[in-house]
């Protein structure tokens, strides 16, 4: 398993600095993107364009929370694909699926209504990647795991909400 960190001389934290790892991103890739390559042997075009794609994976996965998080359950040994159908706390699914209805109702929603929903969610996620950056920390994988579960699920929702207020304008 790759450890995306090291791309960015970062230590496995959940709390990075988004905007260093940005100046990082971009350092790395005008000192490696494929096109400063064009002209060298095909063995440099190819190892160019490989490490490009490495930066850029490790990029896209360090810089969103919950990618960030799994990230960090994986270099601790954890499948995230068995995770990702481990079955959640029943009282958080039912939480989850009233939330998503409210989404899907978006456009009809009063403007008192629909704040209170941005909000609502949106103190859920934070909730929750707090809870898991206290028992990554504290070093409980399985705790730790379960509250990926539900940062994931959190997430899907933040998206769907998001595209429900693009769509309302």
């Amino acid at each position: 398993m790759t450890n995306h960190f090291t791309s960015f001389d970062l230590d496995p934290a959940f709390s990075i600095d988004l905007d260093m790892l940005e100046q990082r991103y971009e350092q790395l890739m005008a000192i490696c993107h494929p096109d400063r390559y064009a002209g060298a042997p095909t063995f440099e075009q190819n190892a160019a364009a490989k490490r490009a794609a490495d930066i850029n994976e490790a990029y896209n996965v360090l810089k969103h929370p919950v990618d960030r998080a799994g990230h960090l359950l994986q270099l601790w040994g954890v499948d995230l694909s068995v995770l990702e159908r481990q079955p959640a706390d029943p009282e958080f699914l039912f939480e989850q699926m009233l939330l998503r209805e409210k989404v899907q109702e978006f456009e009809t929603l009063s403007a008192d209504s629909s704040a209170d929903l941005v909000a609502d969610i949106d103190v859920a996620y934070k909730q929750t990647q707090e809870k898991f950056i206290t028992y990554f920390e504290a070093g409980d994988v399985t705790q730790a795991s379960a509250a990926w579960v539900e940062f994931h699920f959190q997430q899907k929702l933040s998206d769907e909400l998001k595209r429900a207020r693009d769509q309302r304008g």
